[in-house]
Order: structure tokens, then sequence, then C-alpha cells
């Protein structure tokens, strides 16, 4: 079977999101079953216009909105190249731009799926809300990304969401979309595991060690999550938490510690490079995911879980889904899910959590772990689901 997939990034490009690591794992894992793989994405940086990439045929493009007839072309002769290669058997879409171009340029009969990570017309006024804009503007380009997005999930056979919450959005949305699956996000249980920490990375030897790995964007919480440390201070002055990822408000969260007098037991790690990623989840006690909003899956749950650290979430998105069932385990002594925004409470079970004996915390730890796996959260489930999927759609149409 020849898979085109459509995305907009891939792993390990720069500013890759979790829809191109959602497409490296899988796409890699296809190419080692025997498939043929060729992925279309945006061309980000220095990267270059054709590679192989964990055995699959990488080619990129340039794409801005103002270039679009430009992108489009592009696009077109990119996918001419893969299809004189070997013809497609399927197109797997994942980013609405990527997805619009190959689209308009393959075959109609090639059968579609639809991969709907986010909401792109959503998303874009989420960020377009924080930064000066004219409103028509403003309107004209939700109006297009919504369209577009439409377009795709339209001409698609069927759309894959990774959670119940994108299920309900999808409906929300796109009512008059085709069938769809819920497929989740996975951990590689062989990277993410809790033999992973070293002592490279400089966590606190004294206290118990809280760790969050999020863009610094409002919607992820992390003013609540400051806010709750503070407390959790006051109890155990030996906690540590530390703050991975960049972003808009790295500034405003510093001095939002040094305000509430805990900078000294607050440590901002900026960017964690994907090798640190997997001792960095090890090393810590507990992983906190304070978001706010819009949790379509969310990734570093499943990989803090893989690595035998235990995840307090909100009630936010898809998190619920998540780790409702690893609550209800009973090796895990402290409930997993707080309200998001919920300062107090966050605390409260930050504090318990910090409270445990250590047999306590690596029975946790263990349980998580175990429950990646039997809960189907590694690629290699996501990969068996997906490779189903591909081969009905395809049966479908021969």
């Amino acid at each position: 079977m020849h898979v085109l997939l459509a995305t907009n990034n891939l792993f390990p490009d720069p500013e890759a999101t979790g829809s191109g690591r959602y497409n490296y794992e899988v796409g890699r894992r296809l190419a080692d079953r025997g498939h043929r793989v060729s992925v279309l994405t945006r061309r980000r940086g220095e990267t270059p216009t054709r590679e192989t990439v964990a055995g699959m045929d990488v080619r990129r493009y340039r794409a801005s909105i103002p270039r679009l007839p430009l992108t489009l072309r592009e696009i077109a002769q990119h996918v001419a190249a893969v299809e004189a290669a070997k013809p497609v058997d399927l197109l797997s879409g994942h980013g609405a731009l990527s997805s619009f171009g190959v689209d308009r340029a393959i075959d109609a009969t090639v059968p579609r799926t639809y991969t709907l990570h986010g909401l792109w017309a959503v998303e874009y006024d989420q960020r377009a809300s924080s930064t000066p804009a004219s409103a028509p503007w403003h309107w004209l380009n939700r109006r297009m990304r919504h369209r577009i997005e439409a377009r795709n999930i339209a001409h698609s056979g069927v759309v894959v969401v990774l959670s119940e919450f994108m299920d309900e959005r999808l409906e929300r949305f796109h009512p008059e979309a085709p069938p769809s699956t819920i497929i989740p996000g996975g951990a590689d249980t062989t990277r993410f595991r809790p033999g992973a920490a070293t002592e490279t990375n400089a966590f606190s030897t004294t206290g118990p060690n809280f760790l969050t790995v999020r863009r610094l964007t409002p919607r992820m919480g992390l003013e609540t999550l400051l806010d709750a440390f503070g407390s959790v201070v006051e109890t155990t002055p030996d906690a540590h938490l530390y703050i991975g990822g960049s972003g808009p408000l790295r500034e405003d969260l510093e001095s939002r510690s040094e305000h509430l007098g805990i900078d000294s037991a607050v440590t901002f790690l900026g960017y964690v490079p994907e090798d640190e990623l997997a001792a960095t989840y090890a090393g810590a006690d507990v992983f906190v995911l304070p978001t706010l909003e819009l949790e379509g899956f969310g990734l570093v749950t499943p990989e803090a879980l893989a690595a035998g650290t235990p995840v307090i979430g909100t009630n936010a998105g898809a998190t619920p889904e998540i780790l409702g069932d690893l609550e209800r385990d009973p090796n895990i002594p402290e409930p997993l899910l707080v309200a998001p925004g919920d300062t107090e409470e966050l605390a409260a079970r930050m504090t318990a959590w910090q409270a445990l004996s250590p047999a306590e915390r690596a029975a946790a730890g263990e349980a998580s772990r175990a429950y990646v796996t039997n809960a189907g959260y590694t690629w290699e489930a996501v990969t068996d689901r997906v490779e189903a999927l591909f081969e009905q759609q395809v049966q479908r149409t021969t």
C-alpha cells in the first residue's frame, strides 16, 4: 500500500507540533511494515526540499497565505512526482493547508481520510485574539480556514479524531462530516521509560519535583500552576517546580513567580530538546497538566505516564478520557483530575502527591506505565488501528 501523508509539519523538523509527531511515529512504523510512505509537508527553516526520514520519502513546500496560488502549484508538482514514482493508494490528510493542496492535485478516485488534530479556524481565532488585527481581515481569514478544513473533511471517506472531546467538536463545527472514528495518540514506551532518568537533569535532590512541559501560552493554565505551587511551598519548602517549554508568556510567568516569592523554587527550563525529553519526564516525581481549554489529546500525558511519572491533569478537553480509568487503579492513591483554573484544588492535589511515601510513589509510577500499554496508548497499538483503517478504505475502492 502506498500512503501519502499530507501534514503541515513533521517531526523532527523545526516547530513540529503534536500532529507532526503523530505522523512521524505512525508513518515510520507503516514503512517498517513494508508499506510505501510518502509525506508532503511545509518546509521550515533550512530543511531539505526532499529527503528520506525514517524510511519515509519526505517532500517539502514553502507556504504562506499571501502566496497561496504559488503554494498550491508547488504542492501539485510534488504530488505529480510522488504519483510518477508509484500510484498512491490512499491520501491521509492531517494539516488543512497541505491536505487542501493535495486534494486538489490528486485523482478524485483515490480514497481519503482526514485526521482532525485541531480546528484550524478556532485555533487561528485563539492566536489572533492576543495580537492586534484588522477585524475584516480576521473575519475573512477565519472563514477561509473553516471552509478549507470543511472541504478536506467532506472529501474524505472517514474522519479520524484523537478523542471523544474532538469528536464532539467535529460534530459541532462540521455537522455534515462523514463518519468518524477515534484513534488516540500514543507514546514510545521503549524511549519513555523510568530508566531514562539521568543525573544530567539537575533536578533537586532534597524534595519532591513537579514538572510540566508546555507551550507558554494563556490556555495552558500556567498562571494557575504557579499560584497553586505557591501554596505547596508554604507546607513543603523543599518542593521544586520545573517548567519546560517556550512561548510568549515566559517573562510574565517569571515575574509572577517572583511576585509570589517562589522564584528560587521554580526553574524555567526553556525548550527541552527531544534527546533530553525522556530523561526529563523520568526524573520528575509528578507531571502537572494545568490546561484551561482545548486539550484535543495531549501527547505529553501518555509520554509522562510511560516514563513512570503520574500525571495530575484538569478536566479540560480529552485529559479526563486518558486519566479517568487510571484514576480508579488501586495503586493510584490520590485523585489525578482537578477543575480547570481551580488553584486551591490543584494545590491540594499537588500537596497530597508530594506527601506520599517512596513505596507509594513507586507503585503509582509502575501503574502509570502499565496503563499506557493496557489502554492502547502505545504507537504500535495506534499504528495497528491506523493500518487497519487504511486497508479498509483501500479495499472499498477496489
